[in-house]
């Protein structure tokens, strides 16, 4: 029987329409989790939402996909055209995985992560696109458009750009809120992920696990307002996976389920990321309970069934859909894999190349000493696939260099440890057990130390190369696992050190829980921990610096390991190299003076001292499955870098703010605003040729936007790839905007002594701050002017300024009720949930908020919403300056904490502009201010 919805000659509204009229209440409920259930009835197959897509397709059974380098090095490409590609495989190989599971799932994958990276030591920065929301909105969305596809209607599978919004810190993500005022929400975090949605219609969206302002991100009411009444999303929202859960258990939001997901779908999420039991139980409480209606239910599974159509799932004939016949042929095939080689070498970042170390000439190198824990690995992060194949640094330099001897040493040391209380050694047993029963270091007592810094080591046995593991299912330690993969991480082994012995540790588990041997001589957790004695068999630096002296270049693989000190759940504790691979660093350049480093890395570091010393850096992100090769074709010359970092690279954690402070613009966060403190600059990355910058003209100015016409000259014999890119300046400025804003870039390939003239277009759109006092977006009164260059801080030309309005911003007016968080200017307030869920400005110690050039007329009343958390509490208000006296206070007392009042005071002034202050004694909470006329 064929039905109406399966025609595809209608219109998609008519289609969609005519099978949500035949679906039953229960039917509708069983749409509303990612697991949506099979309608027999109708012919509708079940089908499964979700998925990874981060840098290539993730089939978590273990199949084999094509995996490109982690979204951060990605973004080091610069190359929107070539992300999109990137894109179009991922989509292809989406339409593969769902050919080879018989078309269950696949095709909706929550994919890319679009999350402002404002703070380096955020555990999740791999998964990103750096610090920002314009390089961030071209890459992201050149992706969602190879990943979607080309056609007007149908979709080769469905983009879920997240984590809306500001999620960018582990620790404490699901019960925290973040304080995003409005310059920094418009300016920042929400512009990063708007091109998503009004320029390629990506049709999904998932929300953060954050609060926002006091409330959950599920339950935002930006997810309506913004996103689908401002932006015109046309696809359907989904929650975090489990944050219908953690919204009750952890957030504690609501006290039930049905009130959680009640609001989160009256608020805009249309599908839930939890269990489906869960969710339709859930469902039908908040039904009974009138939490919700059935026409809301079928908003939502509106919003899913339409864009599943677009997929294909309900066409009577897919003869006419140009990506059905898509098979699991394509999956991790060659062409994909040259595709992965080329965005790798693209994506790696030269930092530093004193006296032209690199390239390397083959021809003048007879031994090459390749040394380092991540020299010999490509590990895999959460969110990358089973590669067909892997290519480490240490087998690229081979199969790059086969006249060269080329030795490799892991750098990590070969240890024992002895337990103090019962003087025997740690043993691994024929039945993979730990125990401790050795008399003397045998080869059962020898064990491999992988120290991965901030006391957190893995360890495995040299029988097998097996790692230690505590097992859910048993709690002993045993040597069973051949690859640290796990969503529980319960390989890592703390190791702490005596302060008074050196050679003493304190073992503790994954969980931090002490270890200690049990009476059956195996280890495990307790509530004190046993000490141990650790040998060194064989020192892993004593080892490298042999063939390093020995070799005429030595190359040190360093970096971190991506399930170890910064992950998901995970912030990393700082910036630094683990001090195990920062003296080997030493040792080697010590031994043998012609040292390359090579990052490989999730996130920046901070590599003050190999920046002074050694002579050539590199840097990559983990993930690829051609790593080896792209490095070994960038070292010698087979191509010249042409990564350029997407973030800063910091000198010191410890000068940047706490990472739960989300305002850029005041504590000078990003290359838009920090000053000091920057070892790499946003933008950074050499290569191997010399260009210069002739001219820049203003070529065309029009309403919305003007070209810039840049020459550019290859000086050199070396074929590269230049990034020009173009920073605004804001000259007499109205308030404080970025020190240098990325308007536009574009990724320029140079032959020998070519020369070209290229024209980047800056919309005045990106020229805009959001104005709080209009609530709107405005370009300011002062002159502009634009830093042509090759990053942030690289500038080669500079531009005459240019005039964008001549529109004078007037005096404020507070004559309407005024949003408290429309302020200019404030200090230890944060933004929190107010009544009627109004953000409210919250005074932490003594908080105070200003309204700059206000119009005053004489004897004005100042009325304004307030409440207290139930003690007393005072605002005071003072004009121009806060020293002194306050022209007017008032003492804030509530029958109850949350009482929400209207208090009115009285500002003595005459007709004039001035600055309000208004100052808060005590935990005073305000949502709105007005001023009005009248008074004593």
């Amino acid at each position: 029987m064929d039905y109406t919805f399966q025609n595809q000659a209608l219109p998609l509204t008519e289609r969609v329409d005519d099978l949500i009229k035949r679906l039953t209440l229960q039917e509708k409920i069983s749409l509303l989790s990612t697991s949506q259930s099979a309608i027999q009835r109708l012919g509708i197959k079940a089908y499964e939402i979700g998925g990874e897509a981060a840098h290539g397709v993730v089939d978590r059974k273990g199949g084999k996909t094509t995996v490109f380098p982690q979204p951060i090095g990605l973004s080091s490409t610069w190359n929107p055209s070539l992300i999109q590609e990137v894109g179009s495989v991922i989509g292809d190989e989406a339409r593969g995985f769902y050919d080879k599971y018989q078309q269950r799932t696949g095709l909706t994958l929550w994919a890319p992560t679009i999350d402002m990276e404002r703070d380096p030591r955020w555990g999740r920065t791999e998964e990103a696109y750096g610090e920002d929301p314009y390089l961030t909105g071209r890459l992201s969305t050149a992706l969602i458009k190879g990943m979607q596809g080309n056609d007007p209607f149908y979709v080769k599978m469905v983009a879920a750009p997240k984590h809306f919004f500001s999620n960018n810190n582990e620790h404490g993500r699901g019960h925290m809120s973040n304080s995003i005022d409005p310059r920094n929400r418009y300016e920042y975090y929400l512009k990063a992920f708007e091109p998503a949605f009004t320029e390629v219609n990506a049709l999904s969206m998932m929300t953060a696990y954050n609060g926002v302002n006091g409330i959950p991100a599920m339950q935002l009411k930006e997810l309506q307002q913004v996103v689908r009444d401002q932006w015109k999303m046309d696809g359907f929202i989904v929650s975090d996976g489990g944050a219908l859960s953690l919204n009750v258990e952890e957030y504690g939001y609501y006290s039930t389920y049905a009130e959680s997901l009640a609001d989160a779908l009256k608020k805009g999420v249309d599908c839930f990321v939890d269990e489906k039991d869960k969710v339709e139980k859930t469902a039908q409480q908040a039904l009974d309970q009138n939490l919700i209606s059935e026409a809301d239910l079928t908003i939502a599974i509106h919003n899913i069934l339409k864009v599943r159509f677009r997929l294909g799932h309900f066409d009577a004939d897919s003869n006419h859909h140009p990506y059905a016949k898509i098979t699991k042929d394509v999956l991790a095939n060659e062409k994909h894999a040259a595709l992965a080689r080329k965005v790798t070498e693209e994506s790696i970042v030269l930092l530093k190349n004193h006296e032209e170390l690199l390239p390397l000439n083959e021809k003048k190198l007879k031994k090459i000493a390749v040394i380092g824990p991540t020299a010999n690995c490509v590990f895999r992060d959460w969110y990358s696939g089973h590669p067909p194949y892997v290519c480490t640094p240490y087998q690229g330099i081979k199969n790059r260099a086969p006249s060269a001897d080329v030795q490799y040493v892991s750098g990590h040391d070969t240890i024992a440890l002895k337990h103090q209380q019962s003087n025997l050694y740690v043993t691994r047993a024929t039945n993979s057990k730990v125990y401790v029963n050795a008399k003397k270091i045998n080869k059962d007592a020898q064990w491999i130390d992988e120290d991965w810094g901030w006391n957190w080591h893995l360890v495995k046995s040299t029988l097998d190369n097996k790692y230690v593991t505590l097992p859910e299912d048993d709690l002993k330690l045993q040597a069973t696992k051949a690859e640290v993969f796990d969503w529980f991480v319960r390989e890592k082994i703390g190791f702490h050190s005596n302060l008074n012995d050196p050679t003493q540790y304190h073992l503790s588990s994954w969980q931090e829980e002490p270890l200690q041997v049990a009476n059956d001589a195996t280890i495990q957790t307790g509530k004190q921990a046993d000490s141990f004695e650790k040998t060194i068999i064989s020192s892993g630096i004593e080892q490298a610096v042999e063939p390093a002296k020995a070799s005429d270049v030595a190359i040190v693989c360093v970096g971190n390991h991506p399930m170890i000190n910064g992950r998901e759940t995970e912030d990393r504790p700082g910036l630094g190299l683990p001090l195990h691979q920062q003296k080997l660093i030493q040792a080697v350049h010590q031994a043998n003076p012609r040292t390359i480093v090579v990052v490989i890395g999730s996130y920046p570091f901070s590599l003050n001292w190999e920046q002074e010393h050694i002579p050539a850096i590199l840097y990559s992100a983990h993930g690829s499955q051609e790593l080896g090769n792209a490095l070994s074709s960038v070292m010698f010359g087979d191509v010249s870098p042409s990564g350029k970092l997407s973030m800063t690279w910091y000198k010191h954690a410890k000068e940047l703010p706490s990472i739960f402070d989300y305002d850029i613009i005041k504590g000078n966060r990003t290359y838009m605003f920090a000053e000091n403190n920057i070892l790499y600059p946003f933008g950074y990355g050499l290569h191997y040729g010399k260009v210069t910058y002739q001219q820049a003209n203003i070529v065309e100015v029009t309403n919305n936007q003007l070209t810039i016409a840049v020459t550019v000259t290859n000086q050199s014999k070396q074929a590269f790839q230049e990034v020009i890119q173009i920073y605004a300046q804001f000259l007499q400025a109205t308030l404080k905007r970025p020190n240098r804003l990325l308007v536009a870039f574009q990724k320029v390939p140079l032959a020998p002594n070519e020369q070209k003239t290229i024209r980047l277009v800056v919309k005045k759109a990106n020229l805009q701050y959001y104005d709080v006092a209009q609530e709107s977006y405005r370009l300011d009164t002062g002159s502009c002017r634009f830093h042509i260059g090759s990053s942030s801080q690289a500038t080669n030309i500079i531009t005459e300024p240019i005039v964008l309005t001549t529109d004078k911003q007037p005096p404020r007016s507070l004559e309407q009720p005024t949003k408290a968080e429309n302020y200019n200017d404030y200090a230890h307030v944060k933004i929190g949930k107010g009544e009627h869920e109004q953000n409210a400005v919250m005074s932490q110690k003594e908080g105070w908020i200003c309204f700059k050039n206000v119009m005053f007329k004489e004897a004005q009343q100042l009325h304004y919403r307030v409440t207290t958390d139930g003690a007393r509490g005072e605002v005071q208000c003072f004009l121009d300056q806060r020293r002194g006296e306050p022209v007017t206070r008032q003492t804030i007392e509530v029958d109850y904490p949350q009482q929400w009042k209207t208090q009115v005071m009285t500002i003595p002034t005459n007709k004039a502009v001035h600055d309000l202050y208004l100052v808060f004694k005590g935990p005073v909470h305000v949502t709105t201010v007005q001023l009005v006329e009248g008074g004593d």
